[in-house]
């Protein structure tokens, strides 16, 4: 399983760079990579803000893609990782949303739609899984935002997940204290 963890945006609404952000003295991209490979992930990440900055601190062996254009907004990420990685699908995740359990992700792997998303309490939230089935039509899309999109696919299956850490999103300097300490 490939997992991308998305961090190419410039962290705006908050003063530090999120995957720079310090968590028990660890980087919250460090961190989150190490998680996603305790669960056996091989793991992707994008980056474009400040490329050279959070490409030096992350660990060996860790998969980096750069999406220059990446002011175009998250969308641009996944369609970049679909170019660049060679894989039957791809999993989604964001450095300023914490990884979610295992359980998350092995229940997204048993949708038989192409394209699965997480729903908790009434929402639709990441991590995503698309198949590579709909890389044509992902990276021929004008939508823009890759949660429009997964709505306009008309095939994504909203898989009910029981961690309301899929349901977190730190925006702010407030929301990353509170969410990652």
């Amino acid at each position: 399983m490939t997992v991308v963890l998305l961090a190419a945006g410039k962290s705006s609404r908050s003063s530090v760079m999120k995957p720079l952000y310090r968590v028990d003295g660890e980087y919250l991209i460090n961190r989150q990579i190490r998680q996603l490979r305790s669960y056996g992930y091989d793991v992707a990440v994008v980056l474009g803000h400040a490329f050279d900055q959070i490409s030096a601190a992350l660990p060996e062996g860790v998969r980096v893609i750069r999406n220059e254009a990446y002011g175009e907004g998250m969308f641009s990420s996944v369609k970049k990782a679909f170019e660049t990685l060679d894989a039957p699908e791809l999993y989604f995740c964001q450095v300023d949303r914490p990884v979610p359990d295992k359980g998350v992700f092995e229940a997204l792997s048993r949708s038989k739609s192409p394209v699965a998303t997480a729903f908790f309490e009434g929402h639709r939230a990441p991590p995503q899984r698309i198949s590579a089935v709909m890389k044509s039509d992902l990276l021929a899309s004008d939508v823009g935002r890759l949660d429009a999109w997964i709505e306009a696919t008309g095939i994504a299956e909203a898989v009910a997940v029981d961690d309301p850490k899929v349901a977190l999103n730190a925006n702010t300097d407030e929301e990353l204290r509170r969410i990652f300490g």
